[in-house]
C-alpha cells in the first residue's frame, strides 16, 4: 500500500484518501455545491484539517462537514442581508 503525502507532509493512505473523497462528494451533493466552487475548496480544507487533528470517523466527518456548510452558508446569507439594496436596470 503506497502512502501519499499532502502539501503539509501529512501521510495519507489510499483508503483514507478514498474515505475523504467519498465524504467530500457526499456533502457537496447534499449542499448543492459544485466541486469546482470556492466553497468546495474550503470544505475540502476543513475536512483535511479535521482528519489531520485525528477525526478519522466517517460519520463524525460527515456531520462536521454538514455543520461547516451550514455555518458558511448562514454567514454568506447574513452578509447578503447586510448589503444595501441596489436597484438594477
Amino acid at each position: 500500500m503506497a502512502i501519499h503525502f499532502d502539501q503539509s507532509g501529512f501521510e495519507i493512505a489510499p483508503d483514507e484518501i478514498d474515505l475523504l473523497q467519498k465524504i467530500f462528494d457526499q456533502i457537496c451533493f447534499e449542499a448543492h455545491i459544485p466541486r469546482q466552487d470556492a466553497r468546495a475548496g474550503r470544505l475540502a480544507k476543513f475536512l483535511m484539517d479535521e482528519f489531520r487533528m485525528g477525526n478519522a470517523d466517517e460519520l463524525a466527518l460527515v456531520e462536521c462537514g454538514r455543520w461547516f456548510c451550514r455555518r458558511v452558508g448562514s454567514a454568506h446569507q447574513r452578509n447578503d442581508e447586510q448589503r444595501p439594496f441596489r436597484k438594477t436596470h
